[in-house]
């Protein structure tokens, strides 16, 4: 399965209201993949999480532990293309049509809470719960 970058920073941050059920999807899920942007994303998280007072070796240790869940990163270059078309096609920003167009590489969905996103690709896309 694809898995968003929010569904990730949910599970390790343990955000409330979602976080315990973000994390199942971690347990249950055999392959967890993303498109090798999803780094980036990740560490964009976590530092806005940081700047609410938590420690920088607090911080590492979450983005070293959180990168490592990932079984599978898929190069941006292999997915680029198909990522701008969905973009200029739906009005949608490519970060979030790389995970889309990640999914159609990898001939599987991505596992969202991202409402618009479940919207417009629902062949693409799934809620956390129906994956449950």
């Amino acid at each position: 399965m694809i898995v968003d970058t929010m569904v990730m920073a949910y599970a390790v941050l343990g955000v409330p209201g979602f976080g315990q059920e973000a994390l199942a999807v971690l347990h249950k899920a055999d392959d967890i993949a993303a498109p090798a942007s999803v780094e980036a994303e990740l560490l964009n998280v976590i530092w806005q999480w940081g700047k609410r007072g938590v420690s920088l070796e607090i911080a590492q240790a979450v983005y070293e532990n959180a990168s490592r869940l990932w079984t599978r990163l898929i190069p941006v270059e292999a997915v680029w293309f198909t990522a701008l078309e969905l973009a200029l096609a739906y009005g949608h920003s490519p970060y979030d049509t790389l995970f889309v167009a990640t999914a159609r590489y990898c001939k599987t969905k991505v596992l969202t809470y991202d409402q618009r996103l479940l919207t417009l690709f629902p062949n693409d896309t799934t809620t956390i719960k129906d994956f449950l």
